[in-house]
């Protein structure tokens, strides 16, 4: 939706997607082109902005926040990822402001239930709810805030000065900022998206869904107004029960040789077209002309009938027989063969719907309500979608196959439904008052199609997606030293490599290595400091100690007093690269490198309160002009070397112009032959 708005104040072409190939010689007549990728780039500016406030909220230094806003700046995969109309940047942005808004809550622990502590506690909630509503991927920054939600909570528990009731009273409030304001703001965009975006139900995609699901959008006028029952002589789409596959359909191409038998293709589409239209006959009716003449009388198809099922347009029948299908081997091939006046008995099907008490000869075929299964009289096989989509040749369709197992025991796979049921011969009825889904039981279909979709997002190893899969996407091992990126466009005058700069990874990845050690020394450092104090303050006041209980107390409260410490902060920021970086080695899915650039912006904020720590150190040292001129000298360095880097990695982020030739001159900016374009 924000996209959506971005086009629309960008008065966008809509016959035109903003990340096609445009020709720069049409501006300013395509001005809304440029106007959408600005509208991007400012969350691309709001991430740097909110991870600059990040680091000044847990530092209280304006050089650590620079030096991370600086590296951020100067890195090629942060620009090229910004620039596009992608949902990514907008995650992004909303992850950063999640992130902010609850270390600005946990530093008001000082003040706890008072107006501002409040105010942060809604605003963490509601950034929460907007970055789950983007992607899925917002789970990880949900988790973030919850563990720190529970720190809290924990120490608010063991705090003897605080009272039960508090502990609880506390604990339901983060229950309503952390858990319900989220899956409200979350719902929100659902029900907006269902009542501003309603005209899609002659929209491409929308066979991933019901046929229910399609007739509550204004504009299902076939479906709505259509007979109720199905009848011989119909014209009807059906659509598979099982999410996301689609409406039944042929094609007047042919299986290729090699691959069972060289008849035509019958494939599951997401979009309508004239192909997905088919129709019922008896098996001894061998004409059409009956449907046609002036003394037909529509009969309904019942429980238990045997029936061809024909195209209207192919005019080829439904067909199967024991050859195994082309990806889902262990099932039947299913083809479209055998014209109108021909008998085969592979095209003879029988009509079984999934109901109850439903009666043989009697109980008739109803438009959106029935589900039915329909199984080969010969072979005993049921239709249902494969496992997988088919390779180029099948134009990326979902595979159609026949069960040999039939319909023992019940596969709610096997299922199908009408959608559109189209005789000029039937009174039509309204069936959107009948069937039409509440609003929660459309986002609960949207809901159960995302996750099927997203567990389908997985390599497929046949033909040439095998190839182009493989070169688009990479493993988690490979991000943080930036072994392999994603080629983007690679023309024979224009090419881009999507993948981070070196410099800055590479430095990144070293500080997260180095953090244990560091946290170590710094930890000897911190107890020997407090063990100096300790003796200092014996020295000064023997009458004012107190028992090493009442120590720890005290410094639990001096530590709630100065809000947020660094070593915390540090700690916040480590547990967020890891719960953004960690899951995908877990995940058996297609990855890409962009996937990785939120915990790179968690490991950018680290290094610049490293960088920073290791300047305060140098200022340190007992040389005269080390106070005074350490700082300026070093950040003058680093942001000379980071922006020569993106000096160095231009055309990585923006792109290289080639020749006619075809050579793809981003290469000249390669760093290692594992970039492969």
């Amino acid at each position: 939706m924000i996209v959506a708005a971005i086009g629309y104040l960008s008065e966008q072409n809509v016959t035109r997607s903003p990340n096609d190939n445009i020709d720069l010689y049409e501006f300013p007549r395509d001005w809304w082109y440029i106007q959408m990728r600005l509208g991007i780039t400012l969350f691309g500016l709001m991430q740097v902005v909110a991870s600059f406030l990040i680091v000044w909220e847990i530092t209280a230094s304006l050089s650590a926040s620079y030096i991370t806003a600086l590296l951020i700046i100067c890195d090629c995969a942060a620009h090229a990822y910004n620039r596009l109309v992608l949902l990514d940047p907008i995650l992004l942005a909303f992850i950063l402001l999640s992130v902010y808004s609850s270390i600005k809550f946990w530093k008001c622990r000082n003040r706890p239930l008072g107006l501002r502590w409040w105010a942060w506690l809604l605003t963490t909630g509601g950034w929460l709810g907007l970055t789950l509503a983007v992607k899925y991927v917002g789970v990880f920054v949900v988790l973030l805030v919850g563990l720190q939600a529970v720190y809290d909570l924990w120490e608010a528990y063991c705090d003897r000065s605080t009272s039960l009731f508090s502990v609880v009273h506390h604990f339901l409030a983060r229950c309503l900022g952390l858990i319900v304001v989220p899956i409200l703001l979350y719902l929100l965009p659902f029900v907006l998206h269902l009542r501003l975006l309603d005209k899609g139900a002659t929209q491409p995609g929308m066979g991933q869904h019901s046929a229910q699901f399609r007739l509550s959008f204004p504009d299902a006028d076939v479906a709505r107004h259509a007979p109720p029952v199905v009848a011989y002589g119909s014209h009807v789409t059906i659509l598979g029960n099982m999410r996301p596959t689609g409406y039944l359909s042929t094609s007047y191409d042919l299986y290729p040789p090699g691959v069972g038998a060289e008849h035509q293709l019958v494939v599951q589409e997401f979009h309508l077209d004239e192909l997905n239209a088919w129709g019922f006959k008896r098996p001894d009716q061998p004409e059409l002309d009956d449907f046609m003449a002036p003394a037909y009388k529509p009969e309904p198809v019942r429980h238990g009938d045997l029936v061809r099922i024909f195209n209207i347009y192919t005019e080829r029948h439904l067909h199967t027989h024991r050859i195994p299908a082309p990806i889902t081997k262990h099932m039947y091939q299913i083809t479209g063969f055998g014209e109108i006046g021909e008998f085969y008995e592979g095209s003879v099907w029988r009509i079984l719907l999934d109901e109850p008490g439903a009666e043989v000869g009697v109980t008739p075929l109803r438009a959106v309500g029935s589900l039915f299964r329909i199984i080969n009289n010969r072979t005993g096989c049921a239709l249902r979608p494969g496992l997988s989509k088919l390779p180029t040749w099948g134009y990326g369709a979902w595979e159609v196959v026949c069960d040999p197992k039939g319909v023992n025991p019940p596969d709610k796979d096997q299922l199908w439904q009408i959608d559109e049921n189209v005789n000029t011969r039937m009174p039509g009825e309204d069936l959107k008052a009948r069937y039409q889904l509440s609003t929660l039981g459309r986002i609960w279909e949207m809901h159960d199609v995302m996750f099927k979709t997203n567990r389908g997002l997985k390599i497929r190893d046949f033909e040439g997606e095998e190839g182009l899969q493989k070169l688009l996407s990479s493993q988690p091992w490979m991000w943080p030293i930036v072994y392999k990126g994603c080629p983007g466009y690679t023309g024979n005058i224009y090419s881009l490599y999507f993948i981070g700069s070196p410099q800055v990874y590479f430095l990144n990845f070293a500080i997260l290595c180095l953090l244990p050690l560091l946290s170590v020394v710094f930890g000897v450092q911190q107890v020997r400091q407090q063990q100096r104090q300790l003796q200092d303050a014996k020295k000064q006041d023997e009458d004012a100690k107190k028992p090493s209980t009442d120590s720890k107390a005290q410094a639990a409260v001096d530590r709630k007093q100065q809000g947020v410490t660094v070593q915390e902060g540090v700690a916040y920021l480590l547990t967020g690269w890891a719960l953004h970086y960690l899951p995908f080695w877990t995940m058996h899915r297609i990855l890409y490198f962009h996937q990785y650039l939120p915990s790179f912006f968690f490991s950018t904020m680290i290094t610049g309160i490293v960088l920073d720590g290791g300047i305060s150190r140098l200022e340190q040292l007992p040389l005269p002009l080390c106070r005074h001129l350490a700082r300026p000298f070093a950040l003058v360095g680093i942001t000379a070397f980071f922006a020569a880097s993106f000096w160095i990695n231009f055309e990585l982020a923006y792109g290289a112009e080639g020749d006619e030739t075809g050579d793809i001159l981003v290469r000249r900016a390669f760093y290692f032959d594992s970039w492969q374009t």
